[in-house]
Order: structure tokens, then sequence, then C-alpha cells
């Protein structure tokens, strides 16, 4: 029996690039007539919790700052989260899903008609899972007048054969294999932004790409209010237990397995230490946890360090994350903040002395949770994303602003103004005289 299901797909992909060379001229028109007077910053369409954090920050220095959303994940977000989505705009319901598709065209027309500038990932705003009109998503934001950021967050960017470490690609293909099919389209699309964007803000995620305009390492922020650091003080008795938190996502980036034997290989020596899994659960209940444990032990395969550990960091964890790759953090400790992060390195092959340092040494935990809340109050807070973005569009307006050094720790004012955050790690290294003193097994 024939599978009509690829003719099928093909009929709709030559029906939709009808729908869309016949919406070009419309579109064209509508951001000639519409532009001016623009005064809102749009962030989206992946409902990444990112988009909420920034817009929050930029909302409280004053600016007039919206979530334009596709949909939301249920598992973890809440709608409330965001503030506008494509079926807001468009409500004829009666239209199916035919509705969710002309959804997209209306969220287009509304950043348009209403932004002064659009914070997107790299696979683009609304217009990006057009069949043809995606190629022309930068050219409508001009001639609106509308300014692009493109700020990565992962899928959008990672093009798994560029990925020069075969260890990464390979957790990458454990947790995400599905994207590896979908290369040719991420590989379309960050060309494009690349080409296009007005300002590129650039983290750990650089394999394959040729343009960033901010190397900032980590551009996350948080809320610092909203997390406070544990007053738990915990020695490592059979009574008390050091306890761990780790909190996957996908098992095969964090490298999982790798932390529960390390745990397990601990307590056969004696140590008296707990292993928190927490998976699936709700950031409320992420952040309580966080305030019953001792160390947050967060990635050791992809390198650098995420949300989760900036969490833990804001609640005083020495938190435990991959930085070894000396190709992917080099250029963060000399053109942006990385030197001042307290963050513990691990990999697969360290994690397990690394932890027996952490859980016998309480006085270091200690320090390094003061260092890693002073950390993310000075470059992961709300404060942090208003000077990150008010800097890109003083550059949008025309100011003299160096966007390349705006982190670099000799150059950079915000970094030189404020005090240096302290710790006792060498390239984020715990110093071999820990280790001298740390529990060795019978």
């Amino acid at each position: 029996m024939t599978d009509v299901s690829p003719v099928l797909r093909g009929l709709a992909r030559g029906v939709a690039l009808l729908f869309d060379l016949a919406c070009l001229p419309w579109l064209v028109l509508a951001s000639l007539t519409l532009r001016g007077g623009q005064r809102l910053l749009i962030w989206g369409p992946i409902p990444i919790i990112n988009n909420k954090y920034w817009s929050e920050a930029m909302r409280r220095a004053g600016w007039d700052s919206r979530t334009l959303m596709s949909t939301y994940y249920s598992s973890i977000n809440q709608r409330s989260d965001y503030d506008i989505y494509y079926e807001d705009l468009f409500k004829i319901r009666w239209l199916g899903s035919l509705a969710e598709a002309l959804g997209a065209y209306v969220a287009h027309l509304y950043i348009v008609r209403h932004a002064k500038v659009v914070h997107i990932p790299f696979s683009g705003g609304p217009l990006g899972r057009t069949v043809f009109l995606w190629k022309w998503e930068a050219r409508l934001y001009r001639l609106a007048g509308v300014r692009t950021v493109v700020l990565p967050y992962g899928a959008d960017i990672y093009r798994y054969s560029k990925v020069i470490d075969p260890m990464v690609r390979h957790a990458l293909l454990l947790s995400y294999p599905d994207a590896a099919r979908r290369e040719a389209r991420v590989e379309r699309s960050v060309r494009y932004w690349t080409e296009h964007a007005d300002a590129i803000v650039m983290g750990f995620t650089m394999d394959g790409v040729g343009r960033w305009d901010v190397p900032s390492g980590n551009m996350v922020c948080i809320d610092t209010n909203n997390w406070s650091q544990t007053r738990r003080t915990s020695e490592a008795t059979s009574d008390r237990p050091v306890r761990i938190l780790h909190a996957p996502n996908h098992r095969g980036v964090k490298g999982t397995e790798y932390i529960l034997t390390a745990v397990d290989r601990l307590k056969t020596e004696g140590l008296p230490v707990e292993l928190v899994l927490a998976e699936r659960i709700s950031n409320d209940q992420v952040r309580q946890l966080m305030q019953e444990v001792d160390i947050l032990a967060d990635q050791l395969i992809l390198p650098g360090y995420g949300l989760n550990a900036i969490e833990g960091m804001a609640s005083g964890l020495p938190v435990v994350a991959n930085l070894d790759d000396r190709a992917a953090t080099e250029i963060f400790r000399r053109y942006s903040f990385l030197d001042e992060c307290p963050v513990v390195s691990a990999t697969p092959a360290t994690i397990a002395e690394v932890l027996r340092v952490l859980v016998t040494n309480r006085s270091l935990r200690s320090e390094l949770g003061t260092a890693g809340r002073a950390y993310v109050e000075k470059y992961h807070s709300y404060a942090t994303a208003q000077y990150l973005f008010g800097a890109i569009y003083k550059k949008f307006a025309g100011e003299a602003v160096d966007l390349m050094n705006l982190y670099h720790p000799l150059k950079s004012a915000y970094c030189r103004e404020r005090a240096m955050v302290k710790h006792p790690l060498v390239d984020n290294r715990i110093p071999r005289r820990y280790f001298e003193n740390a529990y060795e097994p019978r």
C-alpha cells in the first residue's frame, strides 16, 4: 500500500508557500504604514522562563515590556507566566487548527505595530516557522523600524555536527535525538539571524557561530528577592548527612548517572551523604528543596552553568558544574565575568573527589555559598539585565557603547564599580590543598 503522507505534506507545503507569497506584499505595506510610535519591548515566541524574567526586569526599570508567546509548556510553566498569546490576538475559534497557524501572522503584525525592540532566539519570531516568509522577517522588522536582539537558548542554535566536543554531541543525542534531524532548518536560521540581527548576546553555546555583539557566558537573570540564602549549616554526621541536590530536566546532558555513582562511592567510603534527586517538579518545589540541602550538583557534560545553577547560588549553595573545557570558557574569563564565578568545576572523571571535598569541608561550602549569592546579585539579578539591555538600546539610539567589552574585567565600569566577588577557586577548580585535607577512604 502506498504511503500518501509525503504527498499530503507536499501539498500542504505548497498551499502554505502560496499563502506566504500572497501575504508578502500586504506585510510589506503594513510595515511601512504601521511604523512610528512603537514603544514596547517584546520577548518571545518560545516559552522559556528567561523571557518572563527579562521582561519583568525591564518593566521594573520603567520600560513598557511584554512577553508574546505561541504557547506555554504546561509541565513546567503556568499560563500566567506570560502576557500575550497568539490565540489572544486571533480568536476565530471556528477555524480550528487553521486559526493557530494564522495566529503567527497576526502576532507578527502586533510586533510591527507595537514593538520598539523584539527579543527572539535564532529560530526567529512569529514568522520563523513559515515556509517562505521566515527569510523576510528581519527585513519586515527593519521596514517597520523595529530593532532585533537575538538571545539563544539551546535548541535554536545547536547543530550537532558543529559541536566540537563529541562527548557533548553524544549527550545531546541522548537527551534530544530528534534535533539532529532538524539541523538543516537550525542552520538556515542561525545563518540568517547572524547576518540580520541588530544585536546578538552570546552564551556558552558558541560552536559554529560566527558573530556576537555581547559575549556574556550566561545572560539569564532571576528576581533575587524570590530566593533566600539558606541558613542550613549541616555537619557531616550519620544523624544529619550532607544532602546533595540534583534536578535534571534531561539526564543525558546533565550526566546524572555519574552523579549517582559518585554519591554511592562516597557512601561506601563511610561518608554521611544523601542524594536528593528532583525530577519533574515545579520551580516552587525546587526553591523549597534548596533550603533543605547543602550542595547543588548541576551538570557534568554540557559546558557552562544554567538557570538551575543560578538559582542554587542565589540560595547560598555551593554549586557544581562542568567548566573544565577551556575552549568553551576561556573567552568568558578574558572578556566577561567568569573569573568571579564560584561554581565548582567537575567532570564525570572528577565528580567523586570534588564532592568528597565539599562534603567534608563545611567552611568551604559556606564560603562558596556566600560568594555564589554575591555573584548572582552582581551578574544575574534584574539590575544586571537592566544594564545589559539598557546598553544595547543605547547603542541602537546611536550612543557610543562598546558592547563587545560590556563585561570586560578591565574595561567595564559595571564590573569595576561593584565589589569583586572573591572565592578560593582557581579557574573554577578547587585548589589542591583542599584535597590533601579531605577524607581519604580506608
